[in-house]
């Protein structure tokens, strides 16, 4: 059976598998291995997913969603076509799909999967991506750092032996930075840092609004299917000044045309605060690493959001060095996933390579303290194990009763960097019974267990009895029970999912219907007569004219321009 490595990104998602000697990019069904993390669903209930649901975010967007990777970890749900999903499930679609094309590519089962987070994602949140992995019949013990997968990706390729180094990953909806030393045939982990709400999907809308607010529109008034088209030529615009100093943007708004110029220097002062929200990870990892910018070797950049050249200037600014990518920073993640998934299996042609990772968050307890004065302060987040101890770790300290004759001490966990303990994620509860005694007589000690694989175990001991309480953190009030998963899986089951080999004609026909709603007049006209054409070719069921028309239809498409 073999295992794979994932990239299950905001944007985009793909597929790898250790193959010979390296990595190997598993394709989709139309040869290519970006996926869309894009969902669509059809009105005979039909899911489809990557391009073609991409596609018809302009042409049907209250049947289509993209993004919801943030979500993830919330009680959040989304409405496509009259069926509620929740994040978990539309990712599961997609990556039930990266099985379908990794089980083709191969031609064997696919079972197992390492599947990369943002390193800035919080407990839930991974646990969420658990629960997606399961639903789409996939096995996943360890889930591994998008930063860390891609030091592994570059650190084996690396000749030097022993540096310093820093990943710099901003993709579509998250942004992480990891420091990282290499020796010899260790990869370790020195900190991490991030913003979980922060991607080029935040560069993307901050475009969006300032060109709206220079002819006096805005986003809420806009119309679903306008805000679809607009995004998306935004996101063709910042392609483009990626490699020009100005562009002319043109949009329609309720059959009206307008037109504006963009320059670099304008996004410099369109994206300060974003920018600016991209310097304090970088400087808070190189802290808690204990290291500054001359102690860096060499700077990686990984994510497709680092093009933009106002990234790469940034980044260049405060690390004193030129960042390399010589690695395409939309395939590197998913290359490091599969180089561990090879590791767990033990593959020979990796040699010892030995990999360390650390905990983004700390982890503690809600408890009170003395405030000095004879009182009490509430709330207090008493941290256990600090966020960036290198894992697995276990790390104890001694809490005491608080009132007179207590018979019960009740410890709740919390992950997190805010003093008040309400103002982190909140992962559960335990209680454990204390002989009645004076206030802080009877003292507790308080062990967290933190694995590779995520799991956090309590153990609550009182000191005085020997009274043991364990319990391994795995819900919470915002996860999926097991009867909620069941349900999320026959409701996923009940969906029709399309051949793979209708899936480009399904595109193709997405995106002609895109182009047909975006032009007016004689060459809207245009587009519908091809579209017909193509749709009577397929109507044929005959193999031959079906594949001609396709390719014809496709080249009269790219007369206006190419698929992003």
């Amino acid at each position: 059976m073999a295992h794979i490595g994932i990239d299950l990104g905001t944007t985009n998602s793909l597929a790898a598998v250790w193959h010979g000697n390296d990595v190997s990019l598993v394709p989709n069904a139309l040869g290519e291995f970006l996926t869309p993390s894009v969902v669509s669903v059809m009105d005979d209930q039909t899911v489809l997913v990557g391009r073609a649901a991409k596609e018809r975010l302009v042409t049907h967007p209250t049947a289509t969603t993209a993004r919801f990777k943030r979500l993830m970890g919330t009680p959040s749900t989304v409405a496509l076509n009259g069926k509620e999903f929740s994040p978990e499930e539309l990712s599961a679609l997609v990556l039930r799909q990266l099985k379908a094309d990794a089980e083709r590519f191969l031609g064997e089962p696919v079972t197992e999967a390492i599947i990369s987070v943002p390193a800035y994602f919080n407990d839930n949140q991974r646990n969420a991506t658990r629960v997606a992995a399961k639903l789409a019949g996939l096995k996943v013990e360890r889930l591994i750092n998008e930063p860390t997968a891609a030091a592994i990706a570059y650190g084996v390729r690396e000749e030097s032996d022993e540096m310093n180094f820093i990943v710099v990953d901003l993709g579509g909806g998250t942004f992480d930075v990891s420091v990282m030393e290499k020796f010899d045939d260790l990869l370790e982990v020195q900190a991490s840092a991030g913003d979980s709400e922060l991607g080029g999907e935040d560069f993307t809308q901050a475009v969006v609004e300032y060109i709206l607010q220079q002819h006096n529109l805005s986003w809420p008034i806009l119309a679903l299917q306008e805000r679809g088209r607009i995004y998306r030529q935004v996101d063709e615009l910042k392609a483009l000044l990626s490699d020009n100093d100005h562009a002319e943007f043109s949009f329609r708004v309720n059959e009206r045309e307008y037109t504006t110029q963009v320059t670099q220097s304008e996004l410099m002062d369109v994206w300060a605060n974003l920018l600016k929200r991209l310097t304090l990870p970088v400087e808070r990892a190189l802290r808690d690493a204990g290291l500054t910018p001359s102690d860096i070797s060499q700077a990686f950049m990984v994510g497709g959001a680092t093009r933009m050249p106002q990234v790469q200037q940034l980044m260049t600014r405060i690390l004193r060095r030129f960042p390399a990518c010589h690695i395409n920073p939309d395939h590197v993640v998913a290359m490091g996933a599969a180089i561990q998934a090879a590791l767990k299996q033990k593959n020979k042609a990796l040699g010892d390579v030995v990999l360390t990772d650390v905990m983004p968050f700390s982890l503690g307890v809600g408890c009170s303290n003395e405030d000095g004065q004879g009182g009490y302060l509430d709330d207090v987040h008493s941290i256990i194990i600090q966020r960036n101890t290198t894992i697995p770790v276990s790390r104890a300290s001694q809490y005491v009763t608080l009132s007179d004759y207590q018979d019960k001490i009740h410890f709740t966990v919390y992950q997190g960097e805010h003093r008040l303990a309400e103002q982190n994620i909140k992962l559960g509860k335990l209680s454990v019974p204390v002989p009645k005694a004076r206030a802080g007589q009877e003292p507790v000690e308080v062990r967290f267990t933190y694995d590779i694989n995520g799991l956090l175990e309590v153990n609550a001991k009182v000191l005085s009895t020997g009274v043991t309480e364990t319990v391994v953190i795995q819900n919470s009030e915002s996860r999926l029970s097991d009867d909620e998963v069941a349900a999320a899986l026959a409701r996923i089951s009940e969906l029709k999912i399309p051949p793979s080999e209708q899936e480009a004609n399904q595109a193709l026909m997405a995106r002609g219907e895109r182009l047909f709603m975006e032009h007016l007049g004689q060459v809207r006209m245009s587009i519908a007569r091809e579209i017909q054409l193509f749709e009577q070719a397929l109507a044929t069921q005959d193999r031959r004219l079906a594949e001609k028309a396709a390719r014809e239809f496709e080249d009269f498409l790219n007369q206006f321009g190419t698929v992003l």
